[in-house]
C-alpha cells in the first residue's frame, strides 16, 4: 500500500524541486581550454550568462560548458544535491569555492560508477556547507548534450530515487514478460516472426536501459568502453529487428516493394552499428564521430517517415498485421521523433516525459503488438486443428479406398476359384467318375483328369504367389520380381523390360514395405496387360540413398489425361499414399503411358 501512494505520488507531482531559490549561470568553452581558476575569473568578471531555464541543451556541440552556481544561504546547503539530470555526460568536475576553490568529484562515462559522488543513474552532486559558490564542469564535446539542473534535498532525492525504482521495476518486468511469450510462441511453433520479436523487444529493453543510466549502474559498471556506446548499439540494434520483425509480421516478402528499401537502411545500420563497435577510442576520431552521431537521428527519422508511410499503404489495403503495428508503433514512433528532436537540441521535454515517456511508451506498443501476435497464434493454432482434420479424413479416405480394393481383391479371387479351380474340378471328377462306372479306355481319362490337376496346382500357385508372394520370403524382392515379369515375357503377347538397381541386401526393409512394393509393381504390369494394349513396356525399379523410385513405361494407347489416374489405378494412388510416396502418370492417346513413383526408404532391418 505505501508502495501505491508513492507511485501515485511520484507519477502526479515528480517531486518538487529547489529551482526557484537557485539560479544557473553557464560559460560555453569553445577552445576546450579554460583551467577552473580561469574560469572562476570569467564569472567573477560577469564573463557568464544566466541559464533562465535552468536546462542545458545545446544538443551537438563541439564546446565544453562551466555552470556556476551562487549560494545564497550557505548554511542550508549541507542538506542539498544538485542533479546533473542525464546519465550520458563523459566528464564532470564538481568544484566548490570556500576560502578558495578546491576540487571535490571527478565523474562522468568515462569514469567508473562507483567514482559518482552519490550513487544514482544520473549525476548527483552534494552542496557542501559554507561554500558560496559551486563551479561544474561539463564536458562532452563533439556529441549532443542535454543537463536539466535541479536542486533537491537529500530526502527528496531518495524518495525520488524510491519512485523511480519502482516505476522502472513495474515496466521492465512487463516488457520481460512480453520477451517470455515471443519467447515461449517461438519454441511452440517455430515461426521465425515471435524470435524475431523477442529479440526486438529485448533490444528495445536494453536501450532504455542504458538511455537511463540502468546499464551502467547495475550491468557494466565498470566499463568505460561500452559505457558511452551502449546508447547508440542499442538503438541500431533495436532499428535492425525491427525491421526484421516488421517483415515477417505484415508479409513483406522479396516480391514486396519495400523489401529492398528495408533490406539497404538495414545493411547501413549494421554498417554503423560495426563503426560503433569498432574497438578504438573514438575520441580520436572525434570531428568523424560527430558526423556520425549527429547523421543517425537524422537518417532514422526519414527511415521513420518512410516505414510509416509504407504501413499506412499497407493499411489501406486492409493489411490487418499493419494496422496492428502501425496502431502499436504510433505512440512509440511519436516518442522516437521527440527524442530525436531532443538529441538535435530542437526542443526540450517535460520532465516526467523525460524520465520515463518513452518506457510507457514503448511499453503500450508492445502490449498492443503482442495482442496481435497472439492473435496470431491463435489463428496458426486454427490452421493446425484445420490441418490435422484434413489428415484424418484424408486417411479415413485412404482406409476406406484400401479396404474397398481389398473386398474387390477377394471378389475377384473367389470368382477365380469359383470359375477356374471348381470348373477344373468339376471336369477332374467327371474324368474320374467315369472310369469308375466304365473300366474301357481309363488311360486316356485318367491322363486327362492329371492333366486337369496339374493344371488346378499351377493356377492354385499363382493365385497363391498373387497373395502372398513367397518368393520375396524364400530368394528376396529382385527375384520375385524378375519371376513376375518373366510370367508375363513367357505369354509371347508382349515384350517387358526390365531394369533394377539396388535391393541387393535381400530382405533388409520391412515384410510389409516389400509386399507393398512388389504389388505396385504388380499391379502397374496387370494395367499394362490388360487395358494398355502395348507391344512393349519397361519396368525400372531404382534404390536411392533414401528413397526408391518405380518407373513404368508402356507404348500402349495410352489415357485422355494422363494428370487424373482412371479408376483401376485408384488402387496403387491408395498403396502410394500409404508409403507417403509420390505418384505421376504421364498419357496422351495413342502416345503411351509413363508412371513414376517416388518412395521414401525406411529404417532397414
Amino acid at each position: 500500500m505505501r508502495r501505491a501512494l508513492l507511485l501515485i505520488c511520484f507519477i502526479a507531482w515528480h517531486i518538487p524541486c529547489l529551482r526557484a531559490q537557485y539560479s544557473f549561470h553557464v560559460l560555453e568553452d569553445t577552445a576546450r581550454t579554460l583551467t577552473a581558476q580561469q574560469a572562476l575569473d570569467m564569472y567573477k568578471n560577469g564573463g557568464f550568462s544566466r541559464l533562465e531555464s535552468a536546462y542545458l541543451n545545446p544538443g551537438f556541440t563541439t564546446s565544453v560548458f562551466w555552470i556556476a552556481v551562487p549560494v545564497q544561504d550557505t548554511a542550508a546547503a549541507k542538506d542539498l544535491v544538485l542533479l546533473a539530470d542525464n546519465a550520458h555526460i563523459n566528464h564532470l568536475e564538481w568544484y566548490a569555492l570556500k576560502d578558495s576553490l578546491r576540487l571535490l568529484s571527478v565523474t562522468g562515462d568515462f569514469h567508473p560508477f562507483r567514482q559518482r559522488p552519490l550513487v544514482h543513474n544520473t549525476f548527483a552532486f552534494p552542496l557542501d556547507e559554507g561554500a558560496q559558490l559551486y563551479l561544474l564542469k561539463a564536458d562532452k564535446h563533439h556529441e549532443s548534450i542535454q543537463a536539466p539542473l535541479i536542486v533537491r534535498s537529500r530526502s527528496q532525492l531518495q524518495e525520488q530515487q524510491a519512485g523511480e525504482a519502482l516505476v522502472n521495476g513495474i515496466l521492465t518486468g512487463i516488457v520481460l514478460l512480453i520477451v517470455l511469450f515471443g519467447t515461449f510462441l517461438f519454441t511452440t511453433t517455430g515461426d521465425k516472426v515471435y524470435g524475431w520479436y523477442a529479440l526486438y523487444v529485448c533490444s528495445v529493453l536494453l536501450w532504455i536501459w542504458a538511455n537511463k543510466g540502468l546499464g551502467f549502474h547495475y550491468l557494466w559498471p565498470d566499463s568505460y568502453f561500452f559505457a558511452s556506446r551502449s546508447r547508440p548499439v542499442f538503438v541500431l540494434a533495436n532499428l535492425v529487428l525491427s525491421l526484421q520483425f516488421l517483415k515477417g509480421f505484415t508479409g513483406i516478402g522479396k516480391s514486396h516493394w519495400m523489401y529492398t528499401p528495408f533490406a539497404v537502411f538495414q545493411a547501413i545500420w549494421l554498417i554503423m552499428l560495426g563503426a560503433t563497435l569498432w574497438p578504438v577510442d573514438y575520441t580520436r576520431f572525434a570531428q568523424a564521430s560527430f558526423y556520425l552521431q549527429k547523421s543517425l537521428p537524422l537518417f532514422s527519422l526519414l527511415v521513420i517517415g518512410f516505414i510509416t508511410a509504407g504501413l499506412i499503404a499497407q493499411a489501406v489495403k486492409g493489411n490487418r498485421p499493419a494496422i496492428i503495428y502501425l496502431a502499436g508503433t504510433s505512440v512509440f514512433i511519436t516518442c522516437i521523433m521527440l527524442e530525436n528532436l531532443y538529441h538535435l537540441g530542437k526542443i526540450k521535454l517535460p520532465e516526467f516525459f523525460a524520465h520515463f515517456g518513452m518506457f510507457t511508451g514503448v511499453v503500450l506498443e508492445m502490449i498492443i503488438i503482442t495482442f496481435g501476435l497472439a492473435a496470431r497464434f491463435n489463428a496458426y493454432r486454427k490452421e493446425k486443428e484445420a490441418m490435422l482434420l484434413a489428415m484424418n479424413t484424408q486417411q479415413k479416405a485412404l482406409t476406406d479406398t484400401i479396404v474397398t480394393v481389398e473386398e474387390n481383391e477377394r471378389k475377384a479371387l473367389a470368382d477365380r476359384l469359383h470359375d477356374e479351380i471348381g470348373s477344373m474340378l468339376s471336369l477332374a471328377s467327371l474324368q474320374l467318375s467315369a472310369v469308375q462306372e466304365n473300366p474301357l479306355g481309363s488311360e486316356t481319362k485318367l491322363q486327362h483328369a492329371g492333366n486337369l490337376l496339374k493344371d488346378i496346382s499351377t493356377t492354385v500357385r499363382n493365385i497363391s504367389h498373387q497373395l502372398t508372394p513367397v518368393a520375396i520370403e524364400k530368394y528376396g524382392l529382385l527375384h520375385a520380381i524378375e519371376d513376375m515379369v518373366q510370367l508375363a515375357n513367357a505369354s509371347g503377347k508382349i515384350h517387358i523390360e526390365l531394369v533394377l538397381v539396388g535391393f541387393s541386401g535381400g530382405n533388409e526393409y520391412p515384410r510389409n514395405f516389400q509386399h507393398t512394393l512388389y504389388r505396385i509393381v504388380q499391379e502397374l504390369l496387370q494395367n499394362i496387360l490388360r487395358h494398355a494394349g502395348a507391344s512393349h513396356a519397361l519396368i525400372q525399379l531404382i534404390e536411392h540413398e533414401d528413397a526408391c523410385s518405380i518407373i513404368v513405361e508402356d507404348n500402349g494407347k495410352g489415357m485422355e489425361n494422363g494428370a487424373t489416374a482412371p479408376g483401376f489405378l485408384r488402387s496403387i494412388h491408395s498403396k502410394v499414399s500409404y508409403l507417403e510416396g509420390i505418384l505421376q502418370i504421364e498419357s496422351e492417346p495413342n502416345q503411351g503411358t509413363m508412371v513414376n513413383i517416388d518412395l521414401p526408404l525406411p529404417r532397414k532391418n
